[in-house]
């Protein structure tokens, strides 16, 4: 089996039998699906990362939430839950307004559309009472987990011409559990 790199990954196993057998020049190929080191933590098991993971993910940056209305969410995060929530702020290259909600271990980043053909108004299309938008991950360094999440195939969203605040990398969620995750680089 010359050519054949074997990675752990969290890929189930099906996922991983479409892209050996259709694989590029080095295949891929999934070692374990539940084998690994680690512990316990409260009754459940903990398993370490891969040994090969070419970056770290350093924490939960942001959950972002579209809202249909955006001054009534503020005041929810506001009122309900003692946030302290930022005054809204336009996002043009991204076609959203945004609110900061900044809670003591997480922010939240309230998104409005600016304009009917932007990402967040399709969202809202589908979801009209709102909902969680993306998950953004800091990572150390967003060059290797591009590289790696590619060779894994997790595809991105294709985001021509969004500029973001700070480097960022959008995967489908067709690949990360029906989730839009994003990666940013860490400061």
């Amino acid at each position: 089996m010359s050519g054949l790199m074997l990675r752990r990954s969290w890929r189930p196993a099906s996922l991983w039998a479409t892209r050996v057998a259709s694989g590029p020049a080095h295949r891929i190929m999934c070692t374990h699906v539940g084998a690994g080191s680690g512990g316990r933590s409260g009754g459940v098991v903990v398993r370490s990362p891969p040994e090969d993971l070419p970056y770290t993910v350093k924490g939960l940056k942001h959950i972002s939430i579209a809202v249909p209305d955006l001054t009534s969410a503020a005041e929810h995060y506001r009122c309900a839950f003692g946030a302290q929530v930022s005054a809204p702020v336009d996002q043009l290259d991204e076609g959203v307004k945004v609110v900061y909600v900044k809670l003591p271990n997480v922010a939240i980043e309230l998104l409005h559309p600016l304009e009917a053909n932007s990402a967040v108004a399709k969202f809202l299309e589908k979801n009209p009472s709102g909902g969680i938008h993306h998950l953004c991950f800091a990572v150390d360094d967003l060059n290797s987990a591009s590289r790696y999440l590619e060779d894994l195939g997790v595809k991105r969203i294709d985001d021509d011409g969004i500029l973001h605040q700070h480097p960022a990398l959008n995967l489908h969620p067709k690949d990360t559990m029906g989730v839009h995750v994003q990666l940013q680089q860490a400061n």
